[in-house]
């Protein structure tokens, strides 16, 4: 008896534990749904107290997703509970995680998720793939849930090319096809292929450290173990600048010797090579190279041999007076929020539009910015990368089969999608002023459904 009954009390708490997990998801879930966005910050105040911080990025989620169907859930441990969940709207998948404590949710986390094996969307013609994203778009511009502008072309034929929403929160300035947008970590791209031209040229080497490049560099086991193929393919364990000492000294960091003198001290935050992990910083420092090789300003040197080069007459770094569409947060109930805009750095930021996207695109498969090896090089897939994989500048993923390659960026009140799928042929450019997935949703919308 004396070993059986704690077992009875294991098994009771544990029962009472999932039991309040679920009741936990059921409340969450119902003021996530509800149609007032207010319902929503108000549980978050009372119950989440750890997610006011993100409050606008969960806005703009609920806003973008339409809210979520419940697909299942389980207990994954103590005081956790698990749930899959499907968008209303989209094609999206999410899981989430919420660590329940006494009378509140600790913690709550999303993580993509991949579709279930049931799940299927049947590809069209492209005429009816191009019709059905025409609805679905006005549809959701007319509800107020999607601003930005939206390109499908095959190879330099424009099959689409449309605008939607408001650039800023006075509704009288209206997006149109020629707005700039803040394209985010799609500014990554610009920057590989600036170091990748460099190798081309024979002046850099993939296995080049960051300490043989750069002489200024604290003498540090990162800058001595780090090579240039690993800050291509964010396997350098270099990390992310984001956080309070970036808060801190914002107003300080414009260039790349600004991030270095404050974070160059760092360590990996894992042995350089031994996996994937993005990281922001490693992009700041591949622009640094670029400076110390070229001896130009690396926003000098990309706007001459990368924008010039393929045609982008209306993408630099920073916003332009007119024609810029300014970030906003948060759901449409709510009122939304105007943000500075930002400034471009080597890790993104700068501000293009669909058409010069659409000209790199170009740029890029006709070999007019790097030649064939190295355009191998940046768009052939090299290590795994959560659900898709990294290749030296992007993703390499999947949308229902169809292989692509691209980059996404996401800040908030900027989502931005650049996609290009080889076998086929097509190429899709979202830009949103509105946080991630309002683009993301949209690519993965066009991109299953077009002929493969």
């Amino acid at each position: 008896m004396l070993g059986f009954t704690p077992r009875l009390s294991w098994a009771a708490d544990a029962a009472a534990m999932a039991d309040d997990g679920h009741q936990w998801l059921a409340r969450w879930l119902a003021a996530f749904n509800d149609a007032r966005a207010s319902t929503y910050v108000d549980f978050v105040h009372a119950h989440v107290p750890s997610l006011v911080p993100y409050l606008d990025d969960d806005l703009g989620l609920r806003e973008a997703s339409g809210g979520f169907v419940l697909l299942g859930s389980e207990p994954t441990g103590p005081g956790e509970i698990a749930a899959r969940l499907r968008d209303r709207r989209w094609d999206r998948f999410s899981r989430v995680v919420l660590s329940i404590g006494k009378d509140r949710i600790d913690d709550l986390s999303f993580q993509g998720a991949q579709p279930p094996a049931d799940f299927r969307v049947r590809r069209l013609a492209e005429r009816d793939a191009i019709d059905g994203l025409r609805l679905k778009l006005r549809t959701e511009a007319a509800d107020g849930r999607f601003s930005g502008t939206v390109l499908v072309a095959k190879g330099k034929t424009i099959l689409f090319r449309e605008a939607y929403g408001d650039r800023s929160v006075a509704p009288s300035r209206k997006v149109t096809p020629t707005t700039r947008f803040c394209v985010g970590s799609m500014g990554k791209m610009f920057t590989a292929v600036c170091v990748l031209q460099l190798i081309q040229q024979g002046r850099l080497r993939l296995t080049d450290t960051i300490a043989s490049l750069l002489p200024a560099y604290p003498d540090t086991p990162l800058a001595r173990q780090v090579t240039v193929q690993h800050l291509l393919t964010h396997s350098g364990g270099t990390g992310d600048f984001f956080g309070p000492d970036y808060d801190a000294h914002q107003a300080e960091l414009r260039t790349p010797s600004d991030f270095i003198r404050l974070f160059g001290k760092r360590n990996p935050v894992f042995p350089p090579g031994s996996r994937w992990g993005y990281s922001n910083f490693g992009f700041i420092l591949l622009g640094a190279i670029v400076e110390q090789v070229t001896g130009a300003t690396w926003d000098a040197y990309m706007d001459a041999h990368v924008f010039r080069a393929a045609g982008m007459t209306s993408t630099s770094p920073r916003a332009s007076k007119e024609g810029t569409a300014q970030p906003f947060t948060g759901a449409t109930q709510t009122g939304l929020k105007p943000l500075p805009f930002y400034t471009g750095l080597p890790a993104g930021g700068g501000y293009s539009t669909i058409d010069d996207l659409h000209r790199f695109g170009m740029a890029l498969r006709g070999m007019r910015l790097l030649d064939a090896d190295r355009l191998d090089l940046l768009t052939r897939a090299r290590i795994p990368a959560g659900s898709a994989q990294w290749s030296l500048g992007l993703r390499v993923g999947t949308r229902n089969g169809a292989t692509y390659y691209g980059h996404g960026g996401s800040a908030p009140g900027v989502n931005g999608d650049f996609a290009i799928y080889p076998g086929s042929g097509y190429q899709t450019v979202v830009l949103s002023n509105r946080g991630h997935p309002h683009a993301a949703n949209v690519a993965d919308y066009i991109g299953a459904r077009l002929p493969s």
